[in-house]
């Protein structure tokens, strides 16, 4: 479950539309809050990831806030009000679900394949200036060709980051493996080793969010 939407089945409060005041917290860490939690959220919730599903602030009542309004230890999510499935939420549900079940290298793969079959639209150079803005009469397949040239290069730096920390981290790892088996290096070179590494490693997994959250707006 993507950390950038409400995990509640019909809630459509993300990080791109969410109002003032609404905010995302993530699930409990102690046995029984989560025992209490599943309790509350079962059939709410087609996948609930302990580590990343995230649940909006609309879902608890105002007595589980406390003056700075901070989620308190005892919150359990209550309010789940009634959303109406005519046909286009039952069609917007069935897509969503369908995503879900596709892992990021297969999104990254169709959403490819995909622009493959599109045409660049004719005069495009010419409807775009070199602060890469589109000029007033420039029709709306300009625009989204620009958006999605944007977009793919965003990817690919991000991608290139990804497997620049990845290398890094090998290097690190190998280096530190090196430092165990050697009598001169000290207990506190490899602990430095072990945060760098830790550093490197939490860069990556912000890096691969962030491929995340483009393939999904991509892929709309």
């Amino acid at each position: 479950m993507s950390q950038t939407h409400c995990a509640v089945q019909g809630c459509k409060t993300s990080i791109y539309n969410k109002q003032i005041g609404v905010y995302f917290f993530p699930c409990p860490v102690s046995h029984e809050m989560r025992d209490k939690w599943l309790h509350a959220l079962r059939n709410k919730c087609a996948v609930l990831d302990w580590t990343k599903s995230r649940i909006c602030s609309k879902h608890f009542e105002n007595k589980y806030f406390d003056s700075q309004r901070k989620l308190k230890d005892i919150a359990i999510p209550t309010l789940f009000p009634m959303v109406h499935k005519g046909p286009k939420y039952d069609n917007k549900d069935k897509i969503d679900k369908g995503l879900n079940k596709l892992t990021q290298a297969e999104l990254v793969n169709d959403i490819k394949n995909n622009l493959l079959k599109l045409k660049e639209p004719i005069n495009f150079d010419k409807m775009v200036s070199e602060d890469l803005k589109c000029r007033i009469d420039a029709p709306i397949e300009v625009q989204q060709w620009l958006l999605i040239k944007k977009q793919n290069h965003l990817n690919a730096r991000l991608l290139e980051l990804v497997a620049q920390n990845r290398r890094h981290v090998d290097i690190l790892k190998k280096n530190m493996e090196e430092s165990r088996s050697s009598k001169k290096n000290t207990g506190h070179n490899i602990e430095t080793y072990k945060y760098i590494v830790k550093c490197l490693q939490e860069k990556l997994v912000n890096l691969e969010e962030q491929i995340e959250i483009l393939t999904a707006v991509e892929s709309r």
